[in-house]
C-alpha cells in the first residue's frame, strides 16, 4: 500500500512539475461538512435565478446563501446524486430509488413532490438517478438502467442494459448507451449522434461541454478528451492534455469565453484554455480540501464550486484578490517583494524566491511561472532594496547582494534590515543600511559595492528615512536617532529628546510619504518641520484617519496612500482632490504585523502585500471596479425567534404575494437576510429599516439577522439593503405584514362594545326608570308614612296626655307604695330597736333578779325568782317576732332572705338574721343585743358570712354586697 501512494505520489509530482501554474492562485474558501453541517460527499451543484446555491449532498439537498446552510433530506433518506433547477425555481434531485422536485409552498417553505410514485410497478427498479437534464418543459432523470422523461405532468420511461451518461450543451440532449454508442434525443426517440467506432472501445463518457459554434467537449475517465464537431469525433490531444488525461476526468465545465475547468478524480481541478494548453491546476497544495473533485459549477458571478469527496470550496476566479505561495506546500510568512529586470523575487522566513515574468499581460498573477529558491538565501528575508540598479538583499544573517538566482555575500557582521540610498542622485555613491546594531555605509562605485569604515552604533534600525542627507532611524520600541554629518563627512548620531511625548512605548513607524516624512505612534501621527526643526501634530493625516491607529504607510504614483491598521490594510483613494478610504476586509487579520507589514505597489494592476502565509496579489484596478449586482435576500421570518413560529421560509414568491396577520400575541418578529455574494461575504454590510416603526435606517455592519419585539398593531414593511467596501449597494427588499389588534380592539370586539353601551345605556336609562318611580313611590310612602306618622304623634300625644294622668297616679301610688316602704322599714327598724331595748331590758331585770336570788336575805324566796327569771327567758326568746320579721322584712326587701337562701343554701339561720341586720345598717352593738352574743361573736358572724358569700378581698364592703342584691 506504501509503493502505490509513493507512486502516485511521484506521478502527481511528475504532472506538477511539467505543467507550471499560474503564480497568482485564487482565493479559495473552505466549506467544511462540520460548517455545512450535512454529508461529506457533494455530488452536484446548481443555482437559482435569486442566486442561491443548492448542492446534491449525501443528507438530502443542501443550500447556502452566502450566510445561511440548510440541509432538505428526500423521503427514504438517501443520497442525493443529481439536481437541476428549471425557469421557474423549482429544484429537481434525483437519489437512490427515489426522484422528484423541491418546491416552495404558500409560506416559502421547501416541500417536496414524488415523482417515483407515478411510476408502474415494473419500472421501479432503478438504483440511482446520476443526472438530470432541464430541456424547455421536459425533465430527463439518468438511471443506468432507465432514463425518465417527465413532461406534462406524464413520466416516460427509455429502458437500456446501460446508460452511461446523459447531458445537455448546444441545444442537444446527448446520452451514451453501451451498445449504440452516443445517442441524441429527438421527439422521444434515441439517434445516433456520431458513426458507430467514432469513440474508443470501453470508453466511459462523463460530460460534454459547449465550445463555440457547433463544437462540444467530450470528457471520459480515462480517454481523454474529445472534440465533437458534426458528426466528427476528434481526440483532443495536446502535451498538456496528454499529461492529465488519465488523472480520471469526471467533467467540464466553461470557466470563461477562453478556459475549461476540468474536475478530476485524482488531480484536483485543472484550467485549460480552448487550445488545449495548461493554465492552472488547484489541489490540496493550492488550498483545496481534497483532490477529489466530484462536481463542479460557475455561478453567475464566475466564482468556481466545487463539490468534493468531503468538502465544498468556493474558488474565488474572477476576483481582483489572489494569493501568491512562493512554497506551495509549507506557506511560510511573507516579509518583502520586488520585481527587478522582469523577475519577482519574494523574500519569506525560509528564504528568497525568485519567478521569471515571461508572460503577457496587465496582471502578472496570471503569468505560468514557477518559484525557485535563490541560492544562498536560507533564512529570514527581511527586505529586498533596488539601489543603484543593484538587488541588495537585508537577511537575518548578514547583507547581500542578489544577481539573478544567486546571492552574494555583502556583509555578514550582523543582521541587516533595509538598504537605501544617501544621495537622491543616480547612482548614490553612498550605501545606507540599517542593521541589528544601527547605520552601516557602503561605498558605490563604478557597479561595485564596498564596506566604508564609517558605522554608526546604537540601536537596531527597523526604519530608515533620509530627509536632506540627514539619516533618521527608527525602532518600534526602542526610540528615534538621527544621523548627521560633520565637516569632515563623519556621521554623528543623537538621540531624538522625545520633549513632546509623542513617541509611544511600541508601534512607532518611519515613513517617507509625498515628500513629507511621516512618524506614526499609538499617539498619533505627526510630520517634521523643517522650520521648526522638530516632528509636529499632523492636520492632514489627523483628518484623514481621525483616532484610527496607523502602523504602516505607503503612497503611489496615483497619489493614494495605502495604510495598515492592527492588521486590517486600506486605501486613501486620491480622486479630484479629495481622499476616500476604502479598506479590504478580505485581508484582515491575515497580513503581517508588529512592524513587518510590508505593501509593494507595483502599479495599479499589481499590488503585493506580505501575509501571514505567502503574498496577496491585489488588482486594484479591478477590485475598484467590482460592481457585480448585488442582491439581498430576506431568508427567514419567525415570530418570537421560534423555530416552529416560522412564517416565511425564504423561497419562492411567498415574499411579495403574502402579506401575514400576526395576532397580538406574537408581535416580536425575528429576520435573517443574506447578500447573495459569495466571493465578497466579509465585505458586506446590512442596513435596516421597519417602515411603520423605525425613524431611520439603521447604521451599516455586518449583522445578518434583525428583531423586533413588542409592535404595537398596524401595517408595517421591513425593509433591508445591504453593500460592499467599494460602496455598491443593493437594491432594498421589502417584506409586508400586519400585525392584528389584540381581541380588545377588534371589529367584532367594538360591535361588542357596541352592544354593551347600548345594554348600558339601556340599563341607565331602565335604571333611571326605576329609580324615579321608586323615588316618586317612596314620596308617597314618605307622605304615606308622614301622614301615618302625624296620626301617630296626634294619638301618642292623646296617650300622652292620658299616660301623664296615669303617670301621676302611678307616681303617686309608687310614692305612696315608697312611703309606705319606708314606713315599714321604719317600722322594722324601730321594732328592731324594741327589740333591742326589750332585750336590754329584760337582760338587766334577769341580771339584778340572779343577783338578788343569791342575797343571803332572799335566799328563801329563790323558787319565786326563779319562776320570774323562766318568764324572762321565755320573754328573751325571740323566734316567733324573727318569723314575722322575717316575713315582713323580705316583703320590704324583695324576698331578700328567700333569694339569699337559695343562691347559698348553706347559710345558717343567724347567719340569714346577720345579713338582714346589716342590710338595715345596724350596728355592731346592735345587733350583739338582738342576737344575744357579744360584740366579737358579731365580729366573728361578719367573717363567716362574708366567707361564705365567696368575698375573699378587703376591698368589698359586706354591705354593699348585701345591699346590692
Amino acid at each position: 500500500m506504501k509503493k502505490i501512494c509513493l507512486l502516485i505520489t511521484v506521478f502527481l509530482c511528475g504532472l506538477f512539475v511539467c505543467a507550471q501554474n499560474t503564480i497568482g492562485i485564487p482565493n479559495i474558501t473552505n466549506y467544511y461538512k462540520q460548517e455545512y453541517n450535512a454529508g461529506r460527499q457533494n455530488w452536484g451543484i446548481a443555482q437559482d435565478r435569486h442566486g442561491i446555491m443548492y448542492f446534491a449532498n449525501n443528507n438530502g439537498l443542501l443550500s447556502f446563501d452566502g450566510t445561511f446552510w440548510r440541509t432538505y433530506p428526500i423521503p427514504n433518506a438517501t443520497i442525493v446524486r443529481s439536481l437541476a433547477i428549471d425557469k421557474n425555481d423549482r429544484i429537481y434531485v434525483g437519489g437512490q430509488q427515489e426522484f422528484g422536485y423541491f418546491s416552495p409552498n404558500q409560506y416559502g417553505e421547501l416541500e417536496y413532490t414524488s415523482l417515483r410514485k407515478d411510476l408502474p410497478t415494473a419500472e421501479n427498479d432503478f438504483a440511482d438517478v446520476w443526472a438530470i437534464q432541464i430541456v424547455n418543459d421536459r425533465i430527463f432523470f439518468h438511471s443506468n438502467k432507465r432514463i425518465f422523461e417527465y413532461a406534462n405532468a406524464v413520466l416516460r420511461s427509455y429502458s437500456s442494459v446501460y446508460w452511461g451518461f446523459l447531458g445537455y450543451a448546444n441545444n442537444q440532449l446527448l446520452a451514451f448507451e453501451y451498445q449504440k454508442g452516443l445517442l441524441y434525443y429527438n421527439n422521444g426517440n434515441w439517434l445516433p449522434r456520431i458513426k458507430t467506432g467514432s469513440l474508443p472501445k470501453g470508453i466511459q463518457i462523463k460530460a460534454v461541454t459547449h465550445l463555440g459554434n457547433d463544437s462540444l467537449l467530450l470528457t471520459s475517465i480515462a480517454h481523454g478528451l474529445f472534440i465533437l464537431k458534426g458528426e466528427t469525433v476528434i481526440p483532443f490531444e495536446t502535451p498538456d492534455i496528454n499529461d492529465i488525461a488519465a488523472e480520471n476526468i469526471f467533467g467540464a465545465c466553461l470557466l470563461s469565453p477562453g478556459k475549461i475547468a476540468l474536475n478530476t478524480n485524482l488531480g484536483g481541478c485543472i484550467v485549460i484554455d480552448k487550445k488545449g494548453n495548461f493554465i492552472q491546476r488547484l489541489t490540496k497544495s493550492e488550498g483545496i480540501q481534497n483532490n477529489n473533485v466530484l462536481s463542479m459549477f460557475v455561478d453567475k458571478d464566475r466564482n468556481l464550486w466545487l463539490g468534493l469527496d468531503n468538502g465544498i470550496d468556493l474558488v474565488s476566479y474572477n476576483n481582483a484578490i489572489k494569493n501568491i505561495f512562493p512554497e506551495p506546500i509549507d506557506r511560510n510568512t511573507g516579509y518583502t517583494s520586488i520585481v527587478h529586470k522582469n523577475r519577482l523575487y519574494l523574500g519569506v522566513a525560509t528564504g528568497l524566491y525568485k519567478a521569471d515574468l515571461t508572460g503577457s499581460g496587465e496582471d502578472i498573477s496570471y503569468i505560468k511561472s514557477s518559484f525557485s529558491l535563490v541560492e544562498n538565501s536560507k533564512g529570514q528575508v527581511w527586505n529586498v532594496s533596488e539601489v543603484n540598479g543593484q538587488l541588495l538583499m537585508g537577511h537575518s544573517q548578514s547583507g547581500f547582494i542578489v544577481n539573478d538566482n544567486k546571492a552574494t555575500l555583502l556583509d555578514k557582521r550582523t543582521g541587516f534590515w533595509i538598504f537605501v540610498p544617501l544621495y537622491d542622485s543616480v547612482p548614490s555613491s553612498v550605501i545606507v543600511a540599517g542593521t541589528y546594531n544601527g547605520i552601516n555605509f557602503y561605498n558605490y562605485n563604478n557597479g561595485r559595492i564596498t564596506i566604508s569604515n564609517d558605522q554608526v552604533t546604537f540601536e537596531s534600525a527597523r526604519y530608515v528615512v533620509k530627509n536632506k542627507n540627514i539619516i533618521w532611524a527608527i525602532h518600534p520600541y526602542k526610540g528615534l536617532y538621527m544621523v548627521s554629518f560633520n565637516e569632515n563627512k563623519q556621521p554623528v548620531v543623537t538621540n531624538y529628546a522625545d520633549k513632546k511625548k509623542i513617541l509611544s512605548q511600541n508601534h512607532n513607524h518611519l515613513y517617507r510619504i509625498a515628500g513629507r516624512m511621516v512618524l506614526t505612534t499609538d499617539n498619533g501621527i505627526f510630520e517634521f518641520d523643517n522650520a521648526l526643526d522638530d516632528f509636529v501634530p499632523s492636520t492632514f493625516f489627523k483628518k484623514l484617519f481621525g483616532d484610527t491607529p496607523i502602523d504602516y504607510l505607503k503612497d503611489d504614483k496615483n497619489g493614494n496612500i495605502w495604510f495598515c491598521s492592527r492588521k486590517r490594510v486600506g486605501v486613501a483613494e486620491y480622486d479630484n482632490g479629495k481622499y476616500r478610504l476604502v479598506y479590504l476586509p478580505e485581508l484582515d487579520d491575515r497580513i503581517m504585523s508588529n512592524g513587518f507589514e510590508n505593501i509593494n505597489i507595483i502599479d495599479s494592476n499589481n499590488v503585493l502585500i506580505a501575509a501571514e502565509k505567502g503574498f496577496f496579489h491585489v488588482n486594484y484596478a479591478r477590485y475598484k471596479k467590482s460592481r457585480l449586482p448585488l442582491s439581498t435576500l430576506i431568508r427567514k421570518v419567525q415570530v418570537d425567534s421560534k423555530k416552529e413560529a416560522l412564517i416565511y421560509g425564504g423561497y419562492g414568491q411567498a415574499l411579495t404575494t403574502v402579506n401575514p396577520d400576526i395576532a397580538y400575541a406574537s408581535n416580536s418578529l425575528y429576520f435573517e437576510c443574506s447578500a447573495i455574494t459569495y466571493a465578497q461575504q466579509q465585505t458586506t454590510s446590512y442596513s435596516y429599516f421597519l417602515k411603520g416603526f423605525d425613524k431611520e435606517w439603521s447604521a451599516w455592519s455586518r449583522k445578518t439577522e434583525k428583531d423586533y419585539t413588542n409592535l404595537p398593531p398596524g401595517n408595517y414593511v421591513f425593509q433591508v439593503k445591504s453593500r460592499n467596501n467599494v460602496d455598491n449597494e443593493s437594491p432594498v427588499t421589502s417584506y409586508s405584514f400586519t400585525i392584528l389588534p389584540p381581541w380588545y380592539r377588534t371589529w367584532w370586539a367594538y360591535i361588542l362594545y357596541g352592544v354593551l353601551l347600548f345594554a348600558i345605556l339601556y340599563w341607565f336609562y331602565k335604571n333611571q326608570q326605576f329609580k324615579y318611580r321608586k323615588r316618586e313611590a317612596q314620596k308617597l310612602l314618605q307622605q304615606q308614612l308622614r301622614y301615618a306618622e302625624e296620626q301617630k304623634q296626634l294619638q301618642i300625644l292623646h296617650e300622652l296626655q292620658m299616660g301623664k294622668r296615669e303617670k301621676e297616679i302611678i307616681q303617686l301610688k309608687n310614692e305612696k307604695l315608697q312611703t309606705d316602704i319606708e314606713h315599714k322599714n321604719s317600722q322594722l327598724a324601730s321594732t328592731a330597736m324594741n327589740l333591742v331595748r326589750k332585750m336590754e331590758l329584760f337582760s338587766k331585770i334577769k341580771d339584778d333578779l340572779n343577783a338578788f336570788k343569791n342575797n343571803e336575805e332572799t335566799r328563801a324566796a329563790s323558787k319565786e325568782f326563779q319562776k320570774i327569771i323562766r318568764m324572762i327567758d321565755s320573754e328573751l326568746d325571740v323566734t316567733r317576732e324573727w318569723e314575722q320579721f322575717t316575713e315582713h322584712f323580705d316583703q320590704v326587701h324583695s324576698n331578700f332572705l328567700k333569694k339569699l337562701k337559695e343562691q347559698w343554701p348553706d347559710l345558717t339561720p343567724t347567719e340569714l338574721k346577720m345579713a338582714a341586720y346589716l342590710r338595715l345598717n345596724l350596728t355592731s352593738k346592735e345587733i350583739a343585743h338582738l342576737m344575744n352574743i357579744s360584740i366579737r361573736g358579731v365580729e366573728t358572724g361578719r367573717y363567716r358570712l362574708r366567707k361564705k358569700l365567696g368575698l375573699t378581698s378587703n376591698d368589698t364592703s359586706l354591705y354593699d354586697f348585701l345591699m346590692s342584691m
